[in-house]
C-alpha cells in the first residue's frame, strides 16, 4: 500500500512560497551589499580626501585648490548622507524578508513533520493490519489439522 500524504498539495505550495521568499532575500541581501559597498567607497574617497588635503614636506596649496577640495568634500558628504539612508532602508528590507523566510521555512517544517508523523502512523496501521491477517491465516491452519 502506497502512502499518500492528505496535505501534500499544502506542503508542495508551502515549499514554494518559501523558495519565493528566499529569492526575494537573497535579492534584498545583494541590494544592501551594493549599497554598503558603495557607502564603504565613497567613506574611503572622503578619508584619503580629508588626509591628502594637509600638504606634505611644508608645501604650499593654492586657494583654487583648497576651494576645489572643499567642494568634493561637501559633495562627498551629501552623497554619504544619501547612501546612509538607502543602505540603512536596504538593511531593513534585507531584514523584514530574512523574517519572512524564517516565518515560511518553520512553516515547512511544520507541514515536514506532520508528514512523517502520518508516515509512521500510516505505516503502524499497515503493520498492525498485516499482522492480524497473518494471525488470522494460522489460526485457520491450526483449526484445519
Amino acid at each position: 500500500m502506497e502512502f499518500r500524504y492528505s496535505l501534500q498539495k499544502v506542503l508542495e505550495l508551502k515549499d514554494r512560497e518559501k523558495n519565493v521568499a528566499a529569492t526575494a532575500y537573497n535579492e534584498a541581501a545583494a541590494s544592501f551589499e551594493s549599497c554598503a559597498t558603495e557607502l564603504y567607497d565613497h567613506l574611503r574617497k572622503k578619508e584619503e580626501l580629508e588626509n591628502g588635503s594637509i600638504p606634505q614636506n611644508g608645501g604650499t596649496i593654492s586657494i583654487m585648490e583648497m576651494q576645489q577640495r572643499q567642494k568634493q568634500l561637501d559633495f562627498l558628504k551629501e552623497r554619504i548622507q544619501d547612501l546612509q539612508v538607502k543602505t540603512q532602508k536596504a538593511r531593513r528590507d534585507m531584514t523584514d524578508k530574512e523574517r519572512f523566510l524564517q516565518m515560511k521555512a518553520v512553516d515547512v517544517k511544520k507541514y515536514e513533520r506532520m508528514k512523517v508523523k502520518e508516515q509512521e502512523k500510516a505505516s503502524s496501521l499497515e503493520k498492525h493490519l498485516e499482522q492480524k491477517f497473518l494471525d488470522e491465516i494460522s489460526v485457520q491452519q491450526y483449526v484445519r489439522k
